[in-house]
């Protein structure tokens, strides 16, 4: 029982040190701003191989109306953008905006917000150069060639945005990065290898011992139904008595 108690007790500690180590070694990831440009329909930087960038655009206070009940949009609306790549290669999408209606009262009137880039369709893609992620809601991508890259909203004239006028307020590129560990996360990565050495160690001699335990019983080599029968065979009874006898006459 007692081996049984400690065998379960190990693999409880085996599972609480995977949770931790699982814990203690994630990272969190953040976007650090690389560049930007402000009142300007384009933004470049030098990007690096191998890393992950997103390129959002931040709508100005010509792209809604404050004060009225067109503030808001009932559909998103589209901006064209073209990524040119080291090479000159492109990668075209459709950046959209959305905003909210504004909430109109008696007495007075919340603006909506700024219309904000809530997804992204891809035309075409510049496979030799991006790694595309079209599930992210903004511009994300992974660079395959390193070099100075170019996002440019088009045609670089008010005639294409329809529904609103003038430049967005900024343009930039952001680095995805993952957070240094802090000293909690640092804890529990330590404490999930400890408990997972213990909880290996526990497991395993438990596990040996309960085996040499099984393996160095010796079976009986007579059966309860042999002993039975032994003992209630009249005749193997009487030919025993018959046997002391000749023994105590000689």
């Amino acid at each position: 029982m007692l081996r049984k108690v400690l065998l379960f007790l190990g693999l409880t500690i085996l599972l609480v040190g995977l949770v931790l180590l699982g814990f203690g070694s994630a990272r969190n990831k953040k976007l650090e701003l690389l560049t930007s440009s402000t009142n300007s329909w384009e933004v470049s930087a030098n990007l690096t191989r191998g890393h992950t960038y997103v390129m959002d655009i931040y709508s100005s206070y010509q792209w809604r109306n404050d004060w009225t009940a067109a503030g808001g949009y009932d559909t998103s609306q589209p901006v064209d953008v073209e990524i040119i790549s080291p090479d000159g290669n492109k990668t075209e999408l459709q950046a959209f905006f959305y905003a909210t209606d504004p909430i109109v009262a008696a007495n007075y009137t919340v603006p909506s917000p700024l219309p904000s880039f809530v997804e992204v369709e891809y035309s075409s893609v510049d496979h030799d150069s991006l790694d595309v992620d079209t599930s992210y809601p903004q511009a994300r991508f992974t660079v395959k060639k390193e070099g100075n890259y170019t996002a440019r909203i088009l045609p670089l004239t008010d005639d294409m945005l329809t529904w609103t006028s003038g430049p967005p307020r900024e343009m930039v590129f952001e680095e995805e990065v993952t957070e240094n560990p802090s000293s909690f996360t640092n804890l529990l990565e330590g404490s999930g290898v400890v408990c997972l050495f213990t909880g290996a160690v526990v497991s395993v001699w438990m596990a040996r011992a309960s085996k040499r335990t099984r393996t160095g019983r010796k079976p009986s080599t007579r059966t309860k139904s042999s002993i039975r029968t032994t003992f209630h065979d009249p005749n193997a009874v009487e030919r025993h008595i018959s046997f002391l006898f000749k023994t105590d006459s000689h």
